[in-house]
């Protein structure tokens, strides 16, 4: 991608033409030079009426150029080698038709020339301009010019190359700073209207991929003595989340410490003590390694790049990593306090089970991969014994206990990926992804065993027996395909259970194969 399409865009008409006006003020005082030694050479009796002319037109061409060219990008563009290759004859014939110590001038408005040239093109069109000038210097010279002033007024062209790179350079390096805090902002901008953990996440690695040229970079929370890597990539793929000990790692000094590291070639040992490197993502081997860390309430993590070429990052480099990582830590502090709120806002609040609307969302979910799967899918409809008469009698207390109680029992029997909600009083429901009726039968007999070994005390501290409970259970596709039509029968199946006493699983085993097929 070229760097400049006409100018820089940093770069307005106004400003242009502000550019320019040294130059365009250096050439017409230049020119007026000129016609001065003409006009004196008339004066003493020896016409050169060519100064004189190429004074007039010099100014001539000054006012066009700064007037009716600069302030138009498309003609600058459009005339970009022309005004090269005049301003190339302009100071060639000023060295030319000038002697001794006037020839600086063409040579020093040169060096402003190179240098504007620079600004509004490339290094590219001023190196042209700069060979030209040189090369026609050059000729003029031969055994025109002492050597000692050819010496000397060579310096110009030095001056003149010192200060295009010089200017190139401290432009590369404005342009990263820009390209830096372009980067910055507008990831601020993003995550603060951003509350998703995996929004963020992908934010991150957006915005180190746009502001850094690293092969490799990860972010990751500490978990215990383990970094949870939510965020890997390496050479050009993205690898899935992963855990690592901190122990002994780059990532884990950073964590332990709460402080920058920047190793700027991995190839020399690392003096960091109990320290050693971790390879991730391909068998291949970083040389360049920095990380920052990530601290916020309750965030507490790294994020890292690195290179395959050693010395391939700056200071430049770490302070927008450091910069990243500040808004990366509020944001990801900002994501996990809403995903906190937001998982309290589908709990009951006495039990901690999922409210009615939030378990048909989690049972419609599970459903679905379920199916995708081919999986089965259990659920069982639960309802406490009595429970209004234990309310009426020992007062809701007592009844609160029971509810509690109860989730305590049947979270004894339930994994991680199955759920609990709370249908509505003391009916709960419990949904099984990936277990059959025969597993879900066993889960079901397991609670019901549990709850009636479980007793109470009144406020008074008698001891009093815990209600038993109801079950009815339904498979999924098996039995119904459809998540509603489901619901239903379970609640028919608990109302049987019901029916026939109340203490009960319905239907019994023997309704479907044996546990576990």
């Amino acid at each position: 991608m070229p760097r400049r399409l006409i100018y820089p865009k940093e770069v307005t008409d106004q400003e242009a033409r502000r550019l320019a006006e040294p130059a365009a003020l250096a050439t017409v005082i230049f020119c007026c030079l000129l016609i001065m030694v003409g006009i004196q050479r008339v004066i003493s009796g020896a016409p050169d009426y060519i100064l004189v002319v190429l004074g007039i037109a010099g100014i001539v061409y000054a006012v066009v150029l700064f007037y009716m060219v600069m302030p138009s990008p498309q003609r600058l563009l459009k005339y970009k080698w022309l005004i090269v290759f005049s301003q190339t004859s302009a100071v060639s014939l000023g060295v030319f038709l000038l002697s001794g110590y006037l020839r600086i001038f063409p040579l020093a408005i040169m060096v402003l020339i190179s240098i504007i040239m620079l600004v509004l093109w490339d290094r590219r069109v001023t190196n042209v301009f700069l060979l030209l000038t040189t090369c026609a210097y050059a000729l003029i010279a031969i055994g025109r010019i002492p050597l000692a002033d050819v010496i000397y007024q060579s310096g110009f062209f030095l001056t003149a190359v010192i200060f295009v790179e010089t200017i190139e350079r401290l432009y590369a390096s404005n342009q990263k700073r820009v390209v830096h805090l372009q980067a910055i902002n507008e990831f601020a901008r993003q995550v603060s209207i951003s509350l998703e953990l995996n929004e963020v996440t992908n934010l991150i690695g957006k915005a180190i991929k746009n502001a850094l040229n690293a092969d490799t970079y990860f972010f990751g929370l500490r978990e215990g003595d383990q970094l949870n890597m939510l965020l890997i990539f390496d050479d050009g793929e993205y690898y899935p989340a992963d855990k690592v000990s901190l122990a002994g790692s780059l990532s884990g000094w950073v964590i332990n410490n709460q402080k920058s590291l920047f190793i700027a070639d991995l190839r020399n040992d690392v003096e960091l003590e109990g320290v050693k490197t971790v390879l991730m993502g391909k068998d291949k081997t970083s040389l360049c390694w920095m990380g920052a860390p990530l601290h916020s309430g309750h965030i507490d993590g790294v994020i890292a790049i690195a290179s395959y070429k050693p010395n391939d990052f700056n200071r430049t480099d770490l302070e927008l990593l450091e910069n990243l990582a500040q808004q990366a830590a509020l944001a990801l502090d900002n994501a996990y306090h809403h995903a906190e709120v937001e998982a309290q806002s589908h709990l009951d609040s006495l039990t901690g089970a999922y409210t009615h609307g939030y378990i048909v969302n989690v049972l419609n979910r599970d459903a679905q991969i379920c199916k995708l799967k081919g999986d089965p899918l259990s659920l069982i409809m639960l309802d406490i014994d009595y429970f209004k008469l234990y309310n009426d009698s020992y007062g809701h207390v007592v009844g609160d206990q029971v509810l509690t109680g109860l989730m305590d029992a049947v979270r004894q029997h339930i994994k991680a990926s199955d759920s609990i909600g709370r249908w509505g009083g003391e009916e709960f429901t419990i949904v099984l992804p990936g277990t059959s009726g025969p597993q879900a039968q066993v889960v079901a007999e397991r609670v019901q065993q549990t709850v009636m070994s479980l007793t109470l005390r009144d406020r008074n501290g008698k001891l009093l027996p815990f209600p038993t409970v109801s079950q009815g259970l339904a498979v999924f596709p098996a039995e119904m395909s459809d998540v509603f039509k489901l619901i239903d029968l379970a609640d028919q199946r608990l109302y049987t259970a019901k029916q026939r006493g109340r203490n009960q699983v319905e239907p019994k085993i023997g309704c479907w194969d044996k546990p576990g097929k």
